[in-house]
C-alpha cells in the first residue's frame, strides 16, 4: 500500500491517471470559458467605479489639490464602495474553485472522466477550501498592517510634520520587518502547506472535511511531495510564462497605439473599442485555459499521496472490487 507511493509516481500522476489524454485539455477549456466570462462581468460591473475614481483624481489635479489625504481618502472611498461586489465576486470563485477542484478529485481517486456539477462533494471542498485559504490570509495580515501606517506618513511629510529622512527611515524599517517576516515564515508555511496538501484529495476521498487524514496521507513524504510539486510549478510556470510574454507582445502593440490618442478620462472610456475588447478576452481565455492545465496538474503530486493512503490504497480497493 504505502510502498506504492514513489517519487515518480506522484510526479507523473498527472500525466498517468485516468483519461489523461483528453481530461486535461476539457477541464482547462471549461475552466477558461467560465472563469473569462466571470472576469468579464466583473470588469463591467466595476468598470463606473474606477472610471470615476480616475475622474476625481483628475478633477483635483485640475484644481492643484495634490494633498495625499484627499487622494487617499478618495481611494479609500473606491475600495469600500467596492466591498460588496468583493465578497460576492469572492463567493463565486470559491464555488468555481470547489466545482473545478472536485472535478480534478474525481479523476485522481475515483478515476472519472471530466465533468462539473455541484453537489455535497463541493459543498464539502468549499468548506476545505476556506479553511485553507483563511490560514493563508493570516500569513499577509501581519505585513498589512506593518505597512498600513505609511499612508499616514506619506501625509505627515506633505504637511511638513515630519522631515524626508525620518519618512525614509521608518519605511525601510518597515519594509525590513515585512522582509524578515516572511524569511520567517516561509519554510513554517512550505512544511505545513506541504504536509496538508492532500487535504482535498482526502476530503473527497472520505467523504468529509479531513485535515487530520492528509497529515497521515502525507507522514514520511514530504520530500517527495514537495519536490514533485516544485518540479510541476515551476516547470509549468515557466511555460506559462513564456506562452503570456508572446500573447503581450501580440496584444501590447494595438494597446499602446490606442492609448496615444488617450488625453482624458473620456477618451480613455472611449478606447474599449469592441476590436480591443475582444483582443483582451482572447488573451484572458489562453491566459485562464494555460493556468487551468496548470492547475490540475500541480495537484497530482498531494492526490497520489491521498490514493495511496497508508492506511489504504484506493487501488488496492479498486482490485478488490473487480471479484465482487
Amino acid at each position: 500500500m504505502a510502498s506504492r507511493f514513489t517519487f515518480d509516481g506522484a510526479l507523473m500522476f498527472g500525466f498517468r491517471a485516468a483519461h489523461a489524454r483528453a481530461f486535461p485539455w476539457k477541464y482547462a477549456l471549461a475552466f477558461a470559458v467560465v472563469s473569462t466570462v466571470l472576469s468579464a462581468v466583473f470588469a463591467w460591473v466595476v468598470k463606473d467605479t474606477l472610471f470615476g475614481f480616475i475622474r476625481s483624481v483628475e478633477q483635483l489635479d485640475q484644481s492643484g489639490i495634490d494633498d495625499p489625504a484627499i487622494i487617499f481618502r478618495a481611494m479609500f472611498n473606491m475600495f469600500g464602495s467596492l466591498i460588496p461586489t468583493a465578497v460576492i465576486a469572492s463567493l463565486v470563485s470559491l464555488v468555481v474553485w470547489a466545482m473545478f477542484m472536485t472535478a480534478t478529485q474525481r479523476r485522481y481517486i475515483r478515476d472519472e472522466d471530466f465533468s462539473i456539477r455541484f453537489g455535497p462533494d463541493e459543498l464539502r471542498m468549499m468548506g476545505a477550501g476556506f479553511v485553507w485559504f483563511a490560514a493563508l490570509s493570516v500569513v499577509y495580515i501581519v505585513p498589512l498592517l506593518v505597512m498600513l501606517p505609511v499612508f499616514g506618513l506619506i501625509t505627515d511629510f506633505y504637511h511638513g510634520d515630519i522631515t524626508e529622512e525620518q519618512m525614509a527611515m521608518s519605511m525601510l524599517g518597515r519594509a525590513g520587518i515585512v522582509s524578515v517576516f516572511f524569511l520567517v515564515t516561509l519554510p513554517v508555511y512550505v512544511f505545513f502547506a506541504t504536509r496538508f496538501s492532500p487535504v482535498f484529495a482526502m476530503t473527497f476521498k472520505e467523504g468529509k472535511i479531513t485535515f487530520g487524514d492528509a497529515w497521515i496521507a502525507s507522514r514520511g513524504r514530504f520530500w517527495p511531495i514537495l519536490g514533485a510539486y516544485l518540479i510541476i510549478a515551476i516547470v509549468g510556470g515557466m511555460a506559462v510564462g513564456f506562452a503570456s510574454t508572446i500573447l503581450e507582445m501580440l496584444v501590447t502593440p494595438v494597446w499602446v497605439n490606442s492609448l496615444g490618442v488617450v488625453d482624458d478620462v473620456s477618451d480613455l472610456e472611449s478606447l474599449f473599442t469592441p476590436a480591443v475588447i475582444a483582443g483582451l478576452l482572447v488573451y484572458t481565455f489562453i491566459r485562464y485555459f494555460l493556468s487551468g492545465l496548470l492547475m490540475h496538474f500541480v495537484n497530482g503530486p498531494a492526490a497520489f499521496a491521498a490514493r495511496h493512503d497508508p492506511r489504504g490504497s484506493v487501488d488496492d480497493a479498486l482490485n478488490v472490487s473487480e471479484f465482487d
